[in-house]
């Protein structure tokens, strides 16, 4: 038997974007298709990377996303005033896990939720490298606290 799964929360994110839908995310059947929400998630993560590191992505040290999971709860459709909320779930030495949930605005329960994982490169030769030190900080402040 498929073991239960837990809806997120708007409470298990520290940092919140606003996302503006548009006609055109609507696929045919009515709704935001789902490789918008995978953007949704990757701008969440990349913004707050550059909020720590606004030369990003010229710097000589960058995020790879290596891993991408999404899971879907109930549609939303344009239009409709989105919001992102982020999180960070695991921080290793030259990696790191954000948690995203995507909820419609205001709503307590999240639309979709999702994690990426994030492994940082040279980028001249492609090789993982620590995390920089102030992306680290930036990080370390929005890791997620268990209750």
């Amino acid at each position: 038997m498929p073991k239960p799964q837990l809806i997120e929360t708007r409470e298990r994110y520290s940092v919140f974007s606003v996302v503006t839908t548009r006609w055109k995310d609507n696929d045919v059947y009515g709704h935001v298709n789902n490789a918008v929400y995978n953007s949704w998630m990757d701008t969440a993560v990349t913004e707050f990377f550059r909020e720590h590191e606004p030369r990003m992505p010229e710097t000589s040290i960058v995020p790879v996303g290596v891993e991408t999971h999404l899971t879907f709860h109930r549609s939303i459709s344009h239009p409709d005033e989105v919001e992102t909320g982020f999180r960070v779930e695991r921080i290793g030495s030259r990696s790191v896990r954000c948690g995203v949930g995507i909820f419609s605005r205001g709503e307590t329960e999240a639309a979709a939720w999702g994690h990426m994982i994030h492994a940082w490169v040279e980028r001249a030769t492609n090789q993982a490298v620590p995390i920089p030190d102030k992306v680290r900080r930036g990080l370390e402040s929005a890791l997620m606290q268990e209750t």
